[in-house]
């Protein structure tokens, strides 16, 4: 059970914030936004581009997730984006975590639509 846990939470894997900017600018450069929200928010509003896979399926990444591509995860806050980000980089990605969530997109003034 433990094990498990530990899995899920990606224990040992380091999470790499960045902030909106930066991932606006990975963006650009070609790194994958992931959506880590639940379907029910992303229809309330979502990063346009952004790829959706909720948290609880971030243990089972879609073959599209290149392990050389860099991935952000975005949630609404930041806290399950950087769960997911630890999972990810367990995983072999290259996976970061957008500091603040969607909330900081938006302030910094990054485009944003309803879903």
């Amino acid at each position: 059970m433990l094990t498990w846990f530990k899995k899920l939470l990606g224990s040992g894997a380091e999470t790499h914030h960045v902030s909106a900017a930066e991932a606006q600018l990975l963006v650009q450069g070609g790194a994958l936004l992931v959506d880590v929200r639940s379907k029910a928010e992303r229809q309330i509003l979502l990063i346009p581009g952004s790829k959706h896979l909720p948290l609880e399926q971030v243990g089972h990444p879609p073959a599209s997730f290149a392990s050389d591509r860099v991935i952000i995860c975005q949630c609404a806050s930041g806290h399950r984006s950087g769960l997911a980000a630890r999972q990810l980089r367990a995983q072999g990605f290259d996976a970061r975590s957008l500091s603040g969530g969607i909330t900081a997109w938006k302030n910094a003034g990054f485009p944003v639509k309803k879903g």
